[in-house]
C-alpha cells in the first residue's frame, strides 16, 4: 500500500493495554514509527478542541446556546438569510450542524506564506481555501469543517488567549498528552520525532509535510499513545470514574446525538448490534489516523500512518481487531467460491 509506517495504541479495561509501531518515519530510512512518534491527527484535532470548549461552557465562559456573535470580536459569522432566524450557536458548530462552509483545508506546502487566523476565516490571500460563511440554515443540515475554525476564533476572543496555549493549558497538560501539541508550524525541535507524510506512490510530501494554521479544524500533532490517553479519559469520564477536564455530565453531553444527526458535541456515535461507539478519523495530506472507543466496556483504538493510502492499511488493522475482539462494523467480508463450468468463461471471452 505504500505506507511506509503505522503506530497503534490498544485500550482495554480502559488503560493502555498496549502501544507500540511498524515500519519506518520515512520512507528509505532505518528510524522506526513507536507509539511514540509525531504525526498529523488531521480532522481528530476538532474532537480535543471540544473538549476545550466544553471546558469553557462548564467554568461559565461560554454558552453553548448563545449566538456565537455576541462573543466573537477579532472576525464575526456573516449574517445572512439563513441565520435570519436560526444562529449560530457553540453548540451547533461542535455536532457540525451550524451549515457552514468549506467541508475541510487544504494545508500549505513547505516555503508557503501562511495565513492568519482572520484570513483564513475571510478567505483572504494568503488563505487556499474559500471564505467561511453560513451556507444552509444552521440546525437544519449536517456540515463539516469551516465551523471548527469559528470555534477555535471564539476561544481565543472568549479568553484572550493564543489558541495553542489555551488547549495546552485546558486539555493536555490535564491529560499528559505531553508529545502533543497545536503548534504550527512544528517547532524545530520536535521534527526528529515526527512522522514524514508520504504520497499514494509512497514518495515523501515535499517538505516532508503541509502546515495546518486551522489549527482547531486539523492542527494538532500528537502520538498514538497521547491520543490513547484522550481515549481513555472520555471513556472514564463517562464512567465517572475521572474528570480531568469534564464532569459525568458534560461528557455525556459531549456523547448524546444532537437531534437529527449522528453527531454528540465534536464526536461521531455509532450504535451497532447492542455497542456504542465513538470515533473520529483524521486525514491531513499523507496522514491517515483514527481513535475510537466503546462505552461501557472500556475498549478502544488509535492508529496513525503517514501514507496516503494508510487509510485501507488502517481498515485491515480494524478487521483483525474485530475478529478478536467482537467489535461490529468492522468484521471481515466472508465470500463463498463458486463453481462455474468452464463454458462460461469462454463464452465472455
Amino acid at each position: 500500500l505504500q505506507v511506509p509506517g503505522i503506530g497503534l495504541a490498544l485500550i482495554q479495561q480502559d488503560e493502555i493495554a498496549w502501544a507500540g509501531g511498524y515500519g519506518v518515519l520515512e520512507a528509505g530510512g532505518d528510524s522506526p514509527v513507536t507509539g511514540d512518534t509525531l504525526f498529523q491527527a488531521a480532522s481528530i484535532s476538532k474532537v480535543v478542541t471540544a473538549m476545550a470548549a466544553l471546558r469553557l461552557v462548564q467554568e461559565g465562559v461560554l454558552d453553548l446556546d448563545a449566538d456565537v456573535n455576541d462573543t466573537l470580536r477579532a472576525w464575526r459569522v456573516p449574517e445572512n438569510e439563513h441565520t435570519r432566524e436560526h444562529k449560530v450557536t457553540l453548540r451547533r458548530l461542535l455536532s457540525h450542524t451550524a451549515g457552514i462552509s468549506p467541508a475541510g483545508f487544504r494545508g500549505y506546502a513547505a516555503g508557503q506564506e501562511l495565513p492568519t487566523l482572520q484570513q483564513v476565516l475571510a478567505g483572504e490571500p494568503p488563505a487556499n481555501s474559500e471564505p467561511v460563511r453560513v451556507t444552509q440554515v444552521p440546525g437544519t443540515a449536517h456540515t463539516m469543517g469551516g465551523g471548527y475554525v469559528v470555534v477555535g476564533q471564539l476561544l481565543e476572543d472568549a479568553t484572550g488567549k493564543p489558541f495553542a496555549d489555551l488547549m495546552q493549558e485546558l486539555v493536555l497538560d490535564k491529560l499528559g498528552m505531553v508529545r502533543s501539541t497545536f503548534r504550527q508550524p512544528l517547532p524545530a525541535e520536535d521534527a526528529s520525532l515526527a512522522a514524514t507524510a508520504h504520497q499514494s506512490s509512497g514518495k515523501p510530501v515535499p517538505g516532508r509535510w503541509h502546515t495546518y494554521p486551522e489549527l482547531a479544524a486539523a492542527g494538532l500533532w500528537t502520538t498514538p499513545s497521547d491520543l490513547a490517553r484522550f481515549v481513555v479519559e472520555i471513556l472514564r469520564s463517562e464512567a465517572n470514574e475521572s474528570n480531568e477536564v469534564l464532569s459525568f455530565e458534560m461528557t455525556r453531553q459531549m456523547l448524546t446525538p444532537h437531534p437529527g444527526s449522528w453527531v454528540g458535541l465534536g464526536l461521531p456515535i455509532i450504535e451497532m448490534q447492542g455497542w456504542t461507539r465513538f470515533e473520529h478519523p483524521g486525514w491531513n495530506e499523507g496522514y491517515h489516523s483514527y481513535m475510537g472507543g466503546y462505552s461501557g466496556i472500556g475498549q478502544g483504538v488509535v492508529w496513525m500512518t503517514n501514507g496516503e493510502n494508510g487509510k485501507l492499511l488502517g481498515q485491515e488493522v480494524m478487521r483483525g481487531l474485530a475478529g478478536i475482539y467482537g467489535w461490529p462494523g468492522f468484521e471481515s467480508q466472508a465470500r463463498a467460491v463458486a463453481q462455474v463450468e468452464p463454458s462460461v468463461y469462454a463464452h465472455h471471452e
